[in-house]
């Protein structure tokens, strides 16, 4: 329900604008929309959507696989901390999207270097949080280790994972919005595929029925994904009120 009142208040605001500016440049929601299906039944939108899918997911596993255990350890070793942390806050603030012509050049222009991009963006809000979580959880826990004599692998799997969850699905709500738009701009490059290849074929065609029905689909894309990560915080963090 909370969804479908943003979706209408974001319409109502559209056909205004529409109204508004009367001409081709901003049409009306249902002529895009109109656009859209047409476009999902019987041209290649499904596949923008998928080739889109694919790699905003892959940047995601890519980057948790990295991030996991670099925050983990960080959170538990100093030493690795003040040998990793330095490196996060330095890179950290860079703008992701300039490395796009570097990871073309070694890995290639296919979907490779848009999936380390987008990787490369996640893993560093992932990480920080992912170490600070760690160093949060109450000590109290690390003494009840010690009294059950539990394993190393225990310790990670029974008190440090279910302490650090929520803290990672945090980070990607904050890291998946910039991964959009990311996404939108590598796939300008070198793709015959993707939402942001779709987009921008249309502006150049001046089809801006077809733009808009691009644009929507990847704000549907952004939400289908904001949806999913919010039912596995319910599933595999039930005791966060806050999922």
């Amino acid at each position: 329900m909370k969804y479908l009142k943003g979706s209408v208040l974001v319409i109502l605001l559209w056909y205004i604008l529409a109204a508004a500016i009367s001409g081709p440049v901003v049409p009306y929601p249902h002529r895009a929309a109109a656009h859209l299906m047409f476009s999902l039944v019987r041209g290649e939108m499904h596949l923008h959507v998928f080739y889109s899918l694919y790699r905003i997911i892959m940047g995601i596993a890519v980057a948790l696989v990295f991030a996991v255990p670099a925050g983990m350890i960080a959170g538990r070793n100093r030493s690795f901390d003040q040998v990793i942390s330095p490196m996060l806050y330095l890179l950290y603030p860079l703008p992701k999207i300039a490395f796009l012509p570097v990871f073309m050049v070694l890995l290639g222009i296919g979907d490779l270097s848009k999936i380390v991009l987008l990787a490369v963006i996640i893993f560093f809000p992932a990480a920080v949080t992912i170490r600070d979580g760690v160093r949060d959880i109450s000590g109290k826990f690390a003494e009840l280790a010690q009294a059950y004599h539990l394993t190393p692998a225990q310790v990670i799997s029974s008190i440090i994972l279910p302490g650090v969850l929520p803290r990672i699905f945090s980070s990607l709500r904050i890291s998946l919005g910039i991964s959009l738009s990311v996404l939108f701009i590598s796939e300008n490059y070198a793709a015959s595929y993707g939402l942001g290849y779709n987009i921008m074929n249309y502006w150049i065609m001046a089809n801006y029925i077809g733009m808009y029905g691009g644009i929507i689909m990847l704000s549907l894309l952004g939400l289908g994904l904001y949806i999913i990560l919010d039912f596995l915080e319910r599933l595999l963090v039930p005791w966060n009120r806050s999922s």
